[in-house]
């Protein structure tokens, strides 16, 4: 009876381990990561071109919009300025954001049906978790962007042209925590990690993030002079600044996803 709960253990064990082999590619933990980072870059480069085609979607009011280039205007109508300018960049960041949160959820949760072969899963909930949090966070990652600079800004010296260089980091840092833990947690409800684990892998996905948008500034002004780093969503920066600001946090991410998944 005995060697026969043995042989019945080592059949449970062996088909728990085949199962547990088939979440991975053939190359193991190395080769998702890499895979992941992959598809990190290409969402990033999706997302540059995205921003890029879609522009600024909300302006300022009309009454607003041509006072830089008339008179100057009675002091009820100027005192407005500054709320509908942080207004303004507010929406559009979170638009911008939301698709990129849109791009990556897809993104990555597609390589990953594709790359673990999940058994049983929902290719709806694979897909839509992801694509849903990724909007959500993303946009609220927009929000903290605009929220985060525009105190800064408020407090800078009169005679300041840019925040000091540690709100700059503490910006884009927080900009890409918030975007990577909703990119995390979406991966982890998608591919159905107990609540535990997949906490666990969104904290690390967002931290991965958060080292890459605070990588940004330091590496921008060491290799990219015309890039301004301060801005906290540089949709106006030339082509490499954008890209550099959305592939350094894509591919820490898609490492951090490759790894715990």
């Amino acid at each position: 009876m005995d060697s026969a709960e043995a042989s019945s253990g080592s059949s449970s064990l062996g088909s728990s381990g085949s199962v547990e082999s088939n979440d991975r590619p053939a190359g193991g933990t190395l080769l998702c990561s890499s895979i992941m980072a992959g598809v990190g870059l290409a969402a990033a480069l999706a997302s540059w071109k995205l921003m890029g085609l879609i522009g600024p979607v909300f302006a300022l009011p009309p009454d607003l919009a041509g006072l830089a280039f008339g008179a100057a205007p009675p002091a009820e109508i100027a005192a407005r300025v500054p709320v509908e300018t942080f207004l303004m960049n507010l929406k559009n960041a979170a638009v911008w954001m939301s698709v990129s949160g849109a791009i990556f959820g897809i993104l990555f949760a597609l390589a990953l049906f594709v790359v673990l072969r999940p058994q049983r899963k929902s290719f709806t909930r694979f897909i839509s978790a992801p694509l849903f949090v990724g909007v959500i966070f993303g946009a609220l990652g927009g929000c903290v962007a605009i929220y985060v600079d525009s105190i800064a800004r408020i407090k800078m010296d009169p005679g300041a042209t840019s925040p000091p260089e540690y709100i700059v980091l503490l910006t884009h840092s927080l900009t890409w925590l918030t975007f990577g833990l909703g990119l995390g947690l979406g991966v982890a409800f998608g591919t159905g990690k107990p609540f535990g684990k997949g906490l666990e892998s969104a904290i690390v996905v967002s931290l991965a993030a958060m080292v890459g948008g605070c990588l940004y500034p330091i590496i921008a002004g060491l290799f990219f002079v015309a890039v301004n780093s301060s801005f906290p969503i540089p949709h106006l920066e030339p082509a490499a600044g954008r890209v550099l600001w959305l592939s350094l946090p894509s591919v820490l991410m898609g490492l951090a996803i490759g790894k715990n998944s």
